[in-house]
């Protein structure tokens, strides 16, 4: 994971095949990882990094039928609390239940990203068209 020097305090996740039994697999120094494994299935879920200088904590997301999370609380100084999700939607049928869950934890900061893409220095044997 690339994180250039005007990102220094957020950075890109991705799903990179993550195993349950291997949660240090993914790290990034200096940061933090947040994680919701996929509990369906034997690889995937969701992944959220944040800088390990911020004053971040995980946040309990009800459970969602065709959307996957992982969100996390920031506290700063002079600002309200503001919440982050790393959001992998499903490939089949988005559903209102599911957006009014995640909405109803007040008001948040949404993260969208790639998580199915491919690169060869996080361990996959090609890069795809996402990578950029």
């Amino acid at each position: 994971m690339y994180v250039g020097e005007q990102h220094r305090y957020r950075s890109r996740t991705r799903n990179i095949s993550l195993e349950p039994n291997r949660p240090k697999a993914c790290s990034i120094a200096g940061y933090v990882q947040l994680r919701t494994d996929r509990t369906y299935s034997g690889k995937g879920g969701t992944a959220l990094y944040y800088r390990r200088s911020l004053h971040c904590g995980p946040i309990n997301i009800p459970p969602l039928t065709n959307m996957e999370a992982t969100g996390c609380r920031l506290a700063m100084t002079g600002h309200s609390t503001r919440h982050s999700f790393g959001l992998s939607p499903s490939p089949k049928r988005l559903l209102r239940r599911d957006l009014r869950a995640f909405f109803a934890l007040g008001d948040a900061v949404i993260l969208f990203g790639d998580f199915n893409c491919k690169n060869i220095v996080w361990g996959c044997p090609s890069n795809n068209r996402h990578d950029d």
